[in-house]
Formats: structure tokens, sequence, C-alpha cells
């Protein structure tokens, strides 16, 4: 007769060889599951637009970049002639408007992504 790992000579389970099945047989599942997960993930990557890209990197980083620019012109004061100061604060003006036009656009595209998704699910 062939002995399996969880039966001993006598006949009796061998509770150390089943745990460590057990425990075995658990962290296959777990790695199976962390790699599907990381799949589904690359997969939503993959199909993410250019756009989504870069409404998610606007919507991190557009506050840094209009502090820059708002720095950048109070720094800028001190180099440039006094006639060019309105010419610099209405281009930085007109900058800083665009990037929250933008902020908002991304706003409200994502209240109504989510609004449909809510409404989806009902």
């Amino acid at each position: 007769m062939a002995q399996s790992p969880m039966v001993d000579g006598k006949g009796y389970i061998d509770v150390n060889s089943a745990l460590r099945l057990k425990e075995a047989e658990g962290r296959v599942e777990v790695d199976k599951m962390h790699a599907e997960s990381d799949a589904k993930f690359r997969e939503l990557l993959i199909k993410e637009s250019a756009k989504e890209t870069a409404s998610k990197h606007l919507a991190k980083f557009a506050g840094l970049y209009l502090l820059i620019l708002v720095l950048a012109f109070i720094g800028s004061i001190k180099f440039i002639p006094s006639e060019s100061i309105a010419v610099v604060a209405g281009l930085i003006t007109l900058v800083v408007t665009n990037l929250s036009t933008i902020l908002k656009g991304i706003v409200e595209n994502g209240q109504g992504k989510e609004e449909e998704l809510l409404g989806s699910k009902k």
C-alpha cells in the first residue's frame, strides 16, 4: 500500500503534514489572487486613453504648476522693466485661467462619470 504524506505507518493522519499542506494551498491561492489583480490593473492602465491619463496628471500636479507660475511672476518683477510687468502679468493670468478651466472640466467630468456609474447600478 502506497503511503500518502498525510498517513503515517499506523494509519493515523499526520497533523503536521496536513497543516503544511493547507498552508501551501493558502499561499498558492493568495499568490493567484495577487497575480489576477495585478493583471487586471495592468489591463486598465493599457486601456486608459491619453485624455484620462492627462486628466489624472493635471488633477495631481496642477496646484504645483499654479504655484510655480505665481512664484515665477513674483520673482520676475525684480528683474524685468516696469513697463513689461503688465504683459507678464497678463500672460501668467492667461495660463493660470486656462489651467483652472481645465481643472474645473476634470472635476465636472469626474462627477458626471460617478453619477453615470451610480445610475447604472440602480
